[in-house]
């Protein structure tokens, strides 16, 4: 008979590591680059605990989608005894997984900044965190935007990254800044409009 070897125990999804290493699908325009934010958002996001309001969940999953991302590009912040940052330039766009890795680090501070602003109603001093984890959610929507203003990014992908820096909206509303928030809700609407 045939010996049982000892199984791979539980580890947890072999199918989730293997989508990192197989290229997004880009459109059918030749060299431009495609990624659909929004549908990669609302997927993420409705699967991985938002849909009972998990933020804490929700960021788990962010960062190990990161550090796939990451390996995979071979995309390293240092090594384990000293971190050097680095960002995605316009020179690096060859893949569309680099937009995937910014949109991911803003995707991971807004769901920080949800998680700690349902933890300050009873711990009032987080909402200073907050607001530091909004401030970076929008600082990465930003840098996508720029990002995506590249001539090798198609023109659906920078009309998303436009709606996905909307996510300012949520920064302005905490600082109670009422009247950017109406600015920035009407910038994102005819963002929208224009996209249908």
């Amino acid at each position: 008979g045939a010996r049982g070897g000892g199984g791979g125990g539980g580890l947890a999804g072999p199918a989730e590591e293997n989508k990192e290493n197989e290229k997004p699908k880009a459109d059918d325009l030749g060299d431009s680059l495609g990624l659909e934010i929004l549908q990669i958002v609302k997927e993420s996001q409705q699967q991985h605990g938002l849909r009972h309001g998990d933020f804490q969940r929700y960021r788990g999953y962010c960062s190990r989608r990161l550090r796939r991302l990451r390996k995979t590009l071979n995309f390293k912040m240092g090594n384990r005894h000293k971190f050097t940052g680095r960002k995605v330039t316009e020179e690096l766009l060859s893949d569309n997984r680099y937009l995937l890795l910014i949109l991911m680090d803003a995707e991971r501070a807004w769901s920080y900044a949800m998680q700690l602003k349902q933890e300050a109603n009873t711990e009032p001093r987080k909402r200073f965190h907050l607001l530091s984890r909004l401030r970076k959610a929008v600082k990465h929507a930003e840098e996508l935007e720029r990002l995506c203003e590249s001539n090798r990014v198609d023109a659906k992908t920078k009309l998303e990254a436009q709606v996905s820096a909307g996510c300012q909206n949520c920064f302005v509303i905490e600082q109670r800044e009422f009247k950017l928030t109406i600015f920035f809700m009407n910038k994102c609407v005819g963002i929208v409009k224009v996209g249908d």
